[in-house]
Parts: structure tokens; C-alpha cells; sequence
């Protein structure tokens, strides 16, 4: 692959790893969500530490791995891009944000940690408790990070290729 096909591709990697968490934050809210309806309750009690240990253990990398895409795609435009261009367009902000933002989902890790100790310990009868507790903190980060990583890695990308 010559500079220009590098070059060319380059720039839509952050834009496509930002989707790809937004997308996986979503779908770990829709499947997890199941686990507090009120009739399974019981149930899920029971299984969520199972469930939630396989669960982290197989969503962890997928996360880590889409946060260093964008940080190291993010980084790799704002380094090696020629001369201003991307001042010149008004994109050096825009992903200097959007990597800052993506690095910022690494932030909410000391308010995730206990509850999720606490599902993969078997928080007894509180399991639904732990994951709602969860859920609502990992919503919070994915509508104020996620969302702000995802937004700022699309204009950025639409000023350097369009503008």
C-alpha cells in the first residue's frame, strides 16, 4: 500500500472505530437491560455473575482494542499529516477532541470497577442491583465520551477530506 491509499484510509478510521463503540455500548445496554425485567428477576440474580464474568472477560479486549484504534488513528493524522492541512481545514482540533475524549472513556474506570467486582464476585441477591448500577454509569459514559469521541472523529475527518 503506497502514502496515498494510507493516507486516504487513514483519516476514516477514527470515524469507523468511534461507530463500532457506540455500537457495542448500545448492544451491551439492549442485552443487559433483559436481565432487570421484573419477572426474571430471580433468575437473574442467579445467573449474572456467570453471565457478566464471560461477558467482561470477552468484552474487555473488543473495548481496549476500539479505543486504541481511535487514540492510535487520531494520533498517527495529528503527527503525520502534511505540513497544516489539518489546521488549515480546521481538523487539528476536532481530533485532538476526539482523541482526548475516546482516552476519556478510560476515566470512568474507578466509578465501573465496583460494580462490576461486585457481579463477578456474586453480590448474592444483588446482583440486578450491581447491574443497574452498572448500566446507569455506562450509559452516562457512553452519552457524554463515546458520543463525544464519535461526533468530533466525524467532523474532523468531514473538515480534513471535504472542506
Amino acid at each position: 500500500m503506497d502514502n496515498t491509499s494510507l493516507s486516504t484510509i487513514l483519516p476514516f478510521i477514527p470515524v469507523i472505530s468511534t461507530t463500532c463503540s457506540l455500537w457495542f455500548a448500545w448492544d451491551q445496554y439492549e442485552f443487559l437491560t433483559l436481565f432487570r425485567k421484573p419477572d426474571l428477576r430471580l433468575l437473574s440474580n442467579q445467573l449474572l455473575p456467570s453471565y457478566f464474568t464471560t461477558f467482561f472477560n470477552r468484552g474487555v479486549p473488543r473495548v481496549l482494542g476500539l479505543l486504541s484504534a481511535t487514540v492510535f488513528s487520531c494520533g498517527a493524522i495529528l503527527r503525520y499529516s502534511p505540513g497544516t492541512i489539518l489546521r488549515d481545514r480546521g481538523a487539528h482540533p476536532w481530533y485532538t477532541a476526539g482523541l482526548l475524549f475516546a482516552l476519556g472513556h478510560l476515566i470512568w474506570a474507578p466509578f465501573i470497577i465496583p460494580p462490576i467486582r461486585a457481579l463477578r464476585g456474586d453480590a448474592k441477591g444483588k446482583n440486578v442491583a450491581e447491574l443497574e448500577r452498572w448500566l446507569y454509569i455506562h450509559v452516562w459514559r457512553s452519552l457524554t465520551v463515546d458520543l463525544a469521541a464519535w461526533v468530533c472523529c466525524i467532523v474532523a475527518t468531514h473538515k480534513l477530506l471535504f472542506e
